[in-house]
C-alpha cells in the first residue's frame, strides 16, 4: 500500500518520480484511524507516519508470524502493524483494549472509542485494504485476555494501553513470557517523567527497569519510544 516496491507511477504528478511511498494513501490511512500525530510524532498533511515509520519498517523486514498491541486511542499502530502485515503477505495482529471511557478513572485519557459502532468496525470500514484479515480485536482488560490465552506466542509486541506504573508493570510482566526469543516488545511514552494533567505516567520507570542491553531509544519530550528484543 505504501508504494515501497511500486511499480505503478501517476505520471501526470511529477511528485510522485521522486517518492518512494504513495503519500495519498499514507494520509488516508492516518486520518481514518486517528494518527496522534503530537504522541507519535507525526504529521498527516506531509503523509509523516512518524514512529509509525518504524513500526511499519520493523514488520517488513521481520516478517513476524504474530504481533500483540496492547492499548490504542484509536487504532493507529494496530493499523500500521496490520498494513506491514497486509504487505508482506503473512502474520496477523492481536489488538487488545478493554474499551473505558473518561468515566473509568483519571489515570490515563481514556476514549472510550472500541465500545462504539465506530470503534467495532472501524478495521473493516478501511476500504484501501482488507485491513480486518490481519487483525483480531479483544475488547477486554489485559488481565482477563493473558488468563485466557497464556499458551499463545509472539515475535512482536507493542504497549500503549494503561499509563500507571501499575498498569504498565503488569502488561510488560505478562507479556514478556509469551514473546519469543530474538522478539521485540515496544513501550510508547517512555519519555515522560512530569505529572500530566491526566495523572502521573509510569512507563519511564517500568523501561528503565526493563532494559539493560540490547535496545533502541527514540526520546522526545512529549513521548518517546522504547525498543527492546529478548535475548
Amino acid at each position: 500500500m505504501f508504494g515501497i516496491k511500486t511499480f505503478c507511477i501517476d505520471l501526470l504528478d511529477r511528485n510522485w518520480r521522486h517518492r518512494l511511498t504513495n503519500d495519498k494513501l499514507i494520509r488516508e490511512l492516518m486520518t481514518h484511524f486517528k494518527a496522534d500525530e503530537r504522541g507519535h510524532q507525526a504529521n498527516i498533511d506531509t503523509a509523516d507516519m512518524g514512529y509509525g515509520w518504524l513500526h511499519y519498517g520493523l514488520i517488513r523486514h521481520l516478517k513476524p508470524h504474530r504481533i500483540l498491541v496492547v492499548g490504542s486511542g484509536y487504532g493507529y499502530i494496530p493499523a500500521v502493524l496490520a498494513q506491514a502485515c497486509h504487505d508482506n503477505g503473512y502474520g496477523h495482529v492481536d489488538f487488545v483494549d478493554a474499551g473505558y471511557g473518561h468515566h473509568y478513572r483519571r489515570s490515563y485519557t481514556w476514549v472510550g472509542f472500541w465500545k462504539t459502532i465506530e470503534g467495532q468496525s472501524i478495521f473493516r470500514s478501511f476500504e484501501m485494504s482488507s485491513l480486518s484479515t490481519f487483525v483480531t480485536q479483544f475488547l477486554m482488560r489485559t488481565s482477563e485476555f493473558f488468563k485466557k490465552h497464556n499458551n499463545l506466542e509472539y515475535d512482536y509486541i507493542y504497549i500503549d494501553g494503561d499509563h500507571v506504573y501499575k498498569g504498565v508493570k503488569f502488561d510488560v510482566d505478562h507479556s514478556l513470557p509469551l514473546l519469543k526469543q530474538g522478539g521485540f516488545l515496544a513501550l510508547h511514552d517512555i519519555s515522560i517523567i512530569d505529572p500530566m494533567p491526566e495523572g502521573s505516567y509510569g512507563v519511564n520507570k517500568v523501561w528503565n527497569e526493563l532494559v539493560k542491553k540490547n535496545y533502541l531509544v527514540f526520546h522526545h519530550p512529549i513521548s518517546g519510544l522504547g525498543i527492546f528484543q529478548k535475548t
